[in-house]
């Protein structure tokens, strides 16, 4: 059952905590209207990126790199079969061999990069692994061609006879426009084609980055206020134990003095000093036991902040990209800086009210302090607000710089190749070709700024006689920084993670719309967490990754495969009772619903902590809902062998290898028992069997199979 705690979590989340979705979206016809010497521009920028990524060795990057630049040549012979056509045919080959060159290492790569799956975390419905696939040669000459070269035509057509026309406002030149641009959007579909999939999987991969990045930015927020609150109280135990210590010391000292004048009281003060060093005891348990706390929160940080700036990265590659493209549609950037504007001036309002009904709530001697509450936690939630607000002015500003960057580091190059004076005349052409559309972007990017400048200018105006203008254009600019209370923050976090029915827009209990709508944002906060984990798991950063499935478990208590996850996760960290702990919760959560591989990991774990008995119920379990499990019987075989049941175990590995013949295990256990058996031909076969599927060489077993 869905509590209403968890209906209001995606809603603050959301609004609070992550940044609205990106406004751009370019389309594949929007890109299908570039001309030719832009995308072509865009095809030589993704062929250096990817040869820098073959250098630093990243060959899924570069062969992703290639695929795109080749996609914007098939674009150009296409759409513009006359521009360059024998510059862009080579350079479209030189792109496919280069992908093929390193096709081979990329899908190794990715193999790799896709981590030991011996005990894998559960997968996630809808995340793709990104596909490696070297795309089909594009003909200039071929139908599609064809077809928008009819196209173009009859738009011409159409085109002149509206220009030819006397009355531009007629019911007839209204039918010429409609058909005009039914046929544009006719043939700019058909000409982007061969971008469709390349510009969804950008958008997928940017937005899931995102995604990322903000589920990555909450669970270390959640870590960060844990961490301070378990610093708090380790330094409580740490002077606790501190003073019970010098309190054992004087009673010590008053024992001894004691000691000769008065039996009675010294046997009284000895049964005092007992209660009071298992007191010390239990205190130095609890010591022991936050500074490993503390130890596995900082560390959680440290692996949560390594991979928010390696997200960062990936995530600024593809705005590069992204940014590139934009500035070839000529986005409008007035509108963009003036919603900024428009979003300031309302948060800000918001937060003038937010402190003023505080101030209100605070003089009303009736007022409760659930009350009180609340009104502190919304002025906390319309800081947060601007906060977030100007880390996405933060970031638009860094996108432009890294635009302005790469246009630079390509100019240079560029030059470098002029200077070089070993270009031919097409090397030539080629440049100044180039050199003209970098001249365009950097005019249109001053130009953006030059009108961003303007806009700032007019807000400032405006506040000289505006208080609340002021205050916004403060918050605009970066010249006023949010300041935060811990009481504040506390209740922020309350708000982010309780859901206890403040609503971040009308302090209201939701409708049944939110509710579904926050539903809905909660499944996929859920999955975006555990994608992270997914990540973290493959890179060896078990803290973090446990940090992420445990605010999963702990936002929705019925997550039954978080808790599975979360168990794998506690045995790669060497906690087989906490492991054991999720496994039988996730069980517990389940219910009626079979999971096998619950009661597999649950045995697992115990067999690890030998507790044989109960091991061998829970991987019996596993076996009765799902018999095709050949290392539930490895592990039952084992635990047979080791308790004395030698003919099961027997019994359980020769299953094991029938059901899965290429594990290993099963052949150097059933050679060792045959051997002890007096077996010895059947255990040496199995042994050459052991070998020769990988096994490591076993010197001991080998000499006792030679005599």
């Amino acid at each position: 059952m869905m509590h209403l705690r968890h209906s209001i979590l995606p809603a603050i989340v959301c609004a609070v905590t992550l940044p609205a979705a990106p406004a751009w979206a370019q389309s594949p016809a929007e890109l299908a209207k570039l001309e030719p010497k832009e995308l072509y521009f865009q095809a030589w920028s993704l062929n250096r990126d990817a040869e820098d990524m073959e250098e630093r060795n990243d060959m899924i990057g570069a062969f992703s790199k290639y695929r795109k630049a080749r996609t914007f040549y098939d674009i150009i012979k296409l759409n513009h079969p006359d521009y360059n056509p024998d510059l862009v045919k080579d350079k479209a080959i030189e792109a496919t061999k280069a992908m093929e060159k390193i096709h081979a290492l990329a899908l190794a790569q990715q193999k790799e990069r896709e981590g030991d799956k011996s005990t894998p975390l559960i997968e996630i419905p809808g995340v793709v692994t990104q596909a490696l696939v070297i795309p089909k040669s594009v003909d200039p000459k071929g139908p599609n061609a064809a077809q928008l070269t009819r196209l173009q035509g009859q738009i011409d057509r159409l085109q002149q006879q509206l220009n030819e026309m006397t009355n531009q406002r007629g019911v007839a030149a209204a039918r010429l426009r409609s058909a005009i641009d039914e046929l544009k959007q006719t043939r700019s579909k058909l000409a982007s084609a061969p971008l469709r999939d390349d510009m969804a999987e950008l958008n997928r991969q940017v937005a899931q980055l995102r995604r990322e990045r903000d589920a990555m930015r909450v669970a270390k927020n959640k870590a960060e206020a844990k961490a301070a609150r378990t610093l708090q109280k380790l330094e409580k135990t740490q002077d606790e134990l501190a003073k019970s210590r010098a309190k054992e010391k004087e009673l010590l000292a008053v024992i001894k003095k004691q000691d000769k004048i008065n039996s009675k009281v010294v046997t009284g003060q000895q049964e005092q000093l007992a209660a009071l060093r298992d007191e010390i005891a239990e205190k130095d348990r609890t010591f022991q036991k936050v500074t490993e706390e503390v130890r596995d929160l900082k560390s959680q940080l440290a692996q949560s902040q390594a991979f928010a700036r390696e997200i960062a990265e990936e995530r600024d590659a593809l705005i590069e990209e992204r940014d590139q493209l934009n500035a070839f549609l000529k986005l409008n950037e007035k509108d963009a800086i003036e919603q900024m504007l428009t979003q300031n001036l309302q948060l800000s309002k918001e937060l003038n009210e937010a402190r003023a009904n505080l101030t209100m709530v605070r003089e009303d001697s009736n007022a409760t302090k659930e009350k009180v509450r609340t009104a502190m936690q919304a002025l906390a939630v319309a800081k947060a607000k601007i906060e977030n607000l100007q880390k996405e002015r933060d970031e638009g500003k860094q996108s432009i710089e890294r635009l302005k960057k790469k246009l630079k580091l390509a100019e240079d190059d560029l030059l470098a190749q002029i200077n070089g004076g070993e270009l031919n005349n097409r090397g030539k052409q080629e440049v100044a070709m180039l050199q003209s559309v970098i001249k365009k972007l950097n005019a249109q990017i001053r130009a953006q700024e030059q009108t961003g400048r303007m806009l700032v200018e007019q807000g400032v105006r405006l506040g000289e006689t505006d208080k609340t203008w002021a205050q916004a254009m403060k918050h605009a600019t970066g010249d006023k920084t949010i300041e935060w209370s811990d009481e504040e923050l506390q209740l922020l976090e309350v708000a982010e993670f309780s859901g206890d029915g403040v609503n971040l827009t009308s302090a209201i209990r939701p409708t049944a719309q939110e509710y579904q709508q926050a539903t809905s944002k909660l499944a996929e906060f859920k999955k975006d967490l555990q994608q992270v984990a997914n990540r973290l798991f493959k890179k060896g950063d078990f803290q973090a990754a446990r940090g992420n499935l445990q605010l999963i478990v702990d936002e929705d208590p019925g997550e039954w495969e978080s808790m599975i996850n979360l168990g794998i996760v506690q045995m790669r960290l060497e906690r087989p009772e906490d492991a054991a702990q999720n496994f039988r919760q996730a069980i517990m959560v389940a219910g009626d619903r079979k999971i096998p591989f619950a009661h597999f990991m649950l045995g697992d774990v115990l067999y690890k902590v030998e507790l044989f008995d109960d091991a061998r119920e829970e991987l019996q379990t596993s076996l009765d809902l799902d018999s095709e499990n050949a290392k539930a019987h490895i592990l039952l075989g084992n635990i047979s062998y080791k308790t004395g049941s030698n003919r099961d175990a027997e019994f359980h590995f020769r299953e094991a290898s029938r059901q899965n013949p290429n594990l290993i295990e099963p052949y150097l256990n059933l050679s060792i028992i045959l051997l002890e058996q007096g077996q010895k031909k059947e255990a040496k076969t199995l042994y050459q069997d052991y070998l020769r599927r990988g096994g490591p060489a076993r010197p001991v077993l080998e000499e006792k199979l030679k005599n």
